[in-house]
């Protein structure tokens, strides 16, 4: 028997024991067997009208637990139930249906209850069809005489049939400036486990996205590809179990998608609610449709005022670090005027009392302003900033505060820690969220910094260590394992908080550069910092990757120093994403101040195009052989302009890569201008969306950190009298 809801709200009952959902494009079905236990019937582009061709109990288990019929794969969900019993058995009890808050689109609930014990699991769902992106997780609550421990909580686990080709690409690094790696490998049997821990900035080591090609490998524009981000502010896991079947080519793949248990299992009481991290997920065809609906998905659902173009950022911390002082920090806002910067970004070290923030021992946690650096406080460097006619941003590290601070002092047990000493990670501690003064007190932050800045529009939110010492005194000696996924929660609560007290002021997420790179924590900000590896060379590579799942909008890149690279190449590579400069301005010779200025000229051009066009990779700098070069374009929905932004990364004898430029209407005619930004843009003619779609425009970069901007807009008739 089906439960749905009708349209006033009152459950109606249902013999039909077969659920499908419709995600855009693709979707799934599920059924019951005789028994109750729900089976995934089907999944994929016509996943949603899949027809039973034998029993349901035939087919995979939708959403295996331990106890379940298969006992020699792991268990999607695996609890112990209080009286000690380690299975869990589930029937199908009915479906809650309601209006999504987008036309057309809905929310499932299939509510499941365990045939033996007061036990409730909702396996929700909630669709975008717009954009093809589905999001799911799952809620559990239970009656039983006594609390009940989740050991695994996966919020998805799909089951596949995939090819001996299939595959799969991974974004792990090494950790601090090493994010967005991309790792493509054969998926092979066994078990392979992609996880991170840390905490507060897991994501340094692997983010949360995923992408599996079932039946081998995929391009830009064909073959199966389906792409799934863990909208969690905290340790993830992707688990992809392959089995071979016995006498065929074709493989059982078991993934199972969520937060990651790993010394986190949940102790849940009665009448309390477990929520599992959300998972959005899809399954298109070829890698451009998987990014068109992540980026599409991501502006409607995630982004604050998607629709808001992002200032070009002008920050400090490069050029001065923690050695600054009032005069030169106005003459660093003077400087970021003349090369046409929107926004000066004040970054760490403008704040410390007793014990002055110098380096990054001490200070943490003492929010006002250094008198000896800054002896009238902000406010004379944010009427430097108006004065100039741009706007003012600062840098705060909210949840962590230094050994060395008035803060720790008074409140040493407000930190992360368990029964013993906290052990110091880069001179500092993590407060503890689930400690209700902390939360209050975090959020006061920004009160209090904005209160004695007035007019400071930007802030960039930073955390700058994991969590090395789990525990909390806010959590019974029986609960400290509920920390990681209560962190979370926290957490998130106070960046609700902020961004609700501070509607207007744009947030920057920084965590150690990319450590928070998700689409769950992402939904308080306006953008976030890619990496902390500024090098142009790395950041070609690491904006293509992240670029699959995030728009340009949301991506901050900033032209530095770093890496010795050539200054227009430099400022070529941060035009694609949300442009901004971290420069000694100031120490730039004639030549040098005329290259940024140029590239802000161009960001006014195309900075539209960027964080609001449709993105096209041309070229691939991470696909197997040639890596040396790289291509992207941006076109506006409309077809009218593009921009192309080509890099010839490495010296390479490879024969020059054809740039083809689809998504342009082929029967107009464009007007086509190249820089390297050493010289102001040349016009190269008129060419049709046909020829530039063809390949019409030729590559022409030779040597090693070069580049090249192409502008293309619809030629215009001017019609004389």
């Amino acid at each position: 028997m089906a439960i749905a809801n009708s349209e006033d709200g009152a459950v109606e009952q249902h013999d039909d024991l077969t659920i499908r959902l419709d995600a855009g494009g693709w979707g799934w079905t599920w059924s019951a067997d005789d028994d109750g236990r729900l089976h995934q019937v089907g999944l994929g582009p016509s996943g949603a009208d899949a027809a039973l061709d034998v029993d349901a109990i035939w087919y995979p288990d939708a959403h295996p637990t331990w106890g379940g019929p298969d006992p020699v794969r792991p268990p999607a969900l695996r609890i112990t139930h209080a009286d000690g019993t380690t299975t869990t058995r589930l029937r199908l009890h009915g479906v809650e249906r309601e209006s999504g808050p987008d036309n057309d689109d809905e929310i499932v609930r299939i509510v499941t209850t365990d045939e033996v014990f007061a036990f409730r699991a909702k396996f929700c769902a909630r669709t975008h069809r717009a954009s093809g992106v589905l999001e799911q997780w799952i809620e559990v609550d239970h009656e039983e005489d006594g609390p009940v421990t989740l050991w695994d909580y996966d919020s998805i686990a799909p089951a596949f049939l995939i090819g001996p080709e299939a595959r799969v690409t991974q974004f792990g690094g090494a950790g601090w400036a090493d994010e967005w790696a991309w790792t493509t490998e054969q998926l092979t049997p066994g078990t392979k486990v992609l996880d991170s821990l840390g905490g507060v900035q897991p994501h340094l080591q692997r983010s949360p996205v995923l992408m599996i090609e079932p039946n081998g490998p995929a391009d830009e524009a064909s073959g199966e590809v389906i792409g799934c981000s863990i909208l969690w502010g905290g340790n993830t896991r992707f688990a992809a179990d392959v089995r071979p079947r016995s006498g065929e080519q074709a493989r059982d793949l078991r993934l199972r998608v969520g937060a990651n248990p790993l010394g986190a299992h949940y102790v849940l009481d009665p009448g309390r609610t477990f929520t599992s991290p959300v998972v959005a997920w899809t399954w298109a065809n070829g890698r451009q449709e998987l990014t068109d609906r992540f980026h599409a998905w991501t502006r409607a659902r995630v982004l604050r005022d998607p629709d808001r173009t992002r200032p070009i950022v002008a920050n400090n911390w490069e050029s001065t670090f923690f050695d600054f002082d009032e005069q030169r920090i106005v003459g660093l806002i003077d400087r970021a005027a003349d090369v046409g910067a929107d926004l000066f970004l004040l970054d760490d070290g403008w704040f410390g009392t007793s014990s002055p923030r110098d380096d990054d021992d001490a200070g943490l946690g003492d929010w006002e302003p250094d008198r000896r650096k800054l002896p009238g406080g902000l406010a004379p460097l944010i009427d430097a900033a108006v004065d100039r006619g741009i706007r003012f941003g600062i840098w705060v590290e909210p949840e962590m505060v230094n050994p060395d601070s008035d803060l720790f002092r008074e409140h040493p047990d407000w930190v992360i820690r368990d029964r013993r000493e906290p052990r110091e990670h880069r001179n500092q501690f993590a407060l503890d969220p689930l400690v209700d003064e902390v939360r209050d007190f975090e959020v006061a932050v920004f009160d209090r910094v904005l209160a004695g800045a007035s007019g400071t529009s930007y802030v960039k939110w930073d955390a700058n260590r994991p969590v090395t010492d789990p525990g909390s005194r806010a959590l019974r000696n029986d609960r400290q394992s509920n920390s990681w996924v209560d962190w979370v929660h926290a957490t998130w609560e106070v960046m609700e908080r902020v961004a609700a007290a501070h509607p207007d002021v744009e947030l920057m997420l920084c965590a150690s550069g990319g450590g928070r790179t998700d689409h769950g924590t992402l939904r308080w900000f306006h953008e976030f910092w890619t990496s902390d590896n500024t090098d142009p060379v790395t950041r070609v590579r690491m904006q293509w990757s992240c670029g699959h799942w995030f728009p340009a909008s949301a991506m901050a890149a900033h032209v530095t120093a770093w890496g010795g690279r050539p200054l227009p190449f430099a400022c070529a590579v941060a035009l694609s994403g949300r442009f901004g400069f971290d420069l000694d301005l100031a120490a730039l010779d004639e030549a040098d101040t005329a290259v940024c200025s140029r590239s802000v000229a161009v960001a006014r051009r195309t900075q539209d195009l960027v964080q609001h066009g449709r993105l096209r990779r041309l070229v691939s700098p991470v696909a197997d052989g040639d890596r040396s070069r790289a291509a992207l374009a941006y076109i506006d929905p409309a077809s009218d302009r593009a921009v192309v932004f080509c890099y010839q990364i490495e010296d390479s004898a490879a024969p020059p890569p054809d740039l083809l430029i689809d998504g342009l209407d082929d029967a107009t005619n464009y007007d086509v201008t190249i820089t390297d930004l050493t010289t102001n843009p040349r016009p190269v003619g008129r060419l049709s969306g046909a020829e530039l779609g063809d390949g019409a425009l030729v590559w022409d970069l030779t040597r090693a950190t070069t580049a090249q901007v192409i502008e293309v807009s619809a030629a215009r008739v001017v019609h004389r009298t």
